[in-house]
């Protein structure tokens, strides 16, 4: 999983906790042990839900650009065996 994203109206309905979920469930059920994605370093209300999810950060950090501009990206990931 790379990334997970609702429409603006969709924040806390749960329709991300449903997503998330859904894609933990999908690959565990085709064998995968692990999920990683990359979220914006400064993006705190993506990374709290993430975090609710039971993913942490790894260390691991990347170089991300939008226009021209860097933002940096943390990858949060959790076992899923």
């Amino acid at each position: 999983m790379y990334a997970l994203y609702v429409h603006p109206s969709q924040l806390s309905t749960g329709v991300g906790r449903a997503l998330i979920q859904h894609c933990m469930t999908r690959c565990r059920a085709s064998g995968h042990t692990w999920l990683r994605l990359w979220v914006l370093e400064g993006n705190a209300r993506a990374r709290r839900f993430y975090e609710r999810a039971g993913l942490t950060p790894d260390g691991a950090r990347e170089p991300f650009e939008v226009d021209g501009v860097q933002v940096p990206e943390v990858r949060y990931s959790t076992r899923l065996a």
